[in-house]
């Protein structure tokens, strides 16, 4: 997520707000459509999901016709229609042949790896909130990435922007510094770990190792947000979002999280969740 430059009485300021009430409809839309599952969180992961296709292609590909942000976002509805119906490894697979596609067609502008590594990307990290969610436990483990994400990324925000100090690594995002860093983990370890313990989830302090896991990852997923719009000249990913910017600007942190922790889960089933 892209922050402002830190200003004296920042949480007075319009843009503030503006972020605030955004945030307070954003939430509970997201937190129904995770709770009722199915069919709402199906639409919900689809919606979000053709808007991030439709920013990437924006912001990587200037000359992009018409035609390119139509296969994106209608490309990536396919897997996300074939793990509706339990198809996991047709969904894969059609992930695959779509980012193909999507180079063949970009390789006569040039650059085809932006094709493939921006919608490959978005494609992963969607299927892995799928299957947090599809799973006997799947409504919990999307609240505690909801959980760890959202506290992490709050802390950091709030705090960062009154204490500020030594920025966090400037060259990338000039205005995350390394107090916001340090309030981020905290939150989003504690938050972590207890909604999982809430939730009945046993696993002694590795709960607390993950989530501060989790919490630096989704820093990272911001991070690498962050470099890629400076690398394409872009200060946000879309204006979808008042207050936040674009959808992937939203999300970037929580894409990356759930990736990690869908890895964790299949890597080691039953050691926590």
């Amino acid at each position: 997520m892209s922050l402002g430059p830190p200003t004296k009485g920042r949480f007075k300021g319009r843009e503030f707000w503006i972020r605030v009430i955004s945030a307070l409809i954003l939430i509970p839309i997201a937190l129904i459509c995770a709770i009722n599952g199915g069919l709402w969180f199906t639409l919900m992961t689809a919606v979000l999901t053709a808007a991030m296709a439709r920013e990437w292609v924006r912001m990587s590909d200037r000359d992009a016709k018409l035609g390119t942000y139509a296969f994106a976002m209608a490309g990536l509805m396919l897997p996300i229609i074939l793990v509706s119906t339990g198809h996991w490894t047709w969904a894969l697979l059609a992930l695959f042949v779509i980012t193909s596609l999507s180079a063949f067609e970009r390789a006569g502008r040039g650059h085809s790896w932006r094709a493939v590594s921006g919608l490959l990307y978005i494609g992963i990290a969607v299927l892995a909130v799928l299957y947090l969610r599809a799973g006997p436990d799947g409504l919990w483990q999307i609240l505690y990435l909801f959980s760890v994400v959202w506290a992490a990324d709050s802390a950091a925000y709030l705090f960062g922007s009154q204490v500020r100090g030594p920025k966090l690594w400037p060259s990338i995002s000039p205005n995350k510094t390394w107090s916001g860093f340090a309030a981020g983990l905290v939150a989003g370890t504690l938050a972590g770990g207890i909604t999982a313990r809430y939730a009945g989830f046993e696993g002694g302090m590795g709960l607390e190792v993950l989530s501060a896991f989790l919490a630096i990852t989704s820093v990272g997923g911001d991070l690498l947000s962050s470099w890629l719009k400076r690398r394409f000249g872009v200060k946000d990913t879309g204006t979808s979002i008042p207050g936040h910017g674009g959808v992937l600007d939203r999300l970037d942190a929580l894409l990356a999280a759930g990736m990690v922790l869908a890895a964790f889960i299949l890597a080691f089933p039953g050691v926590i969740f």
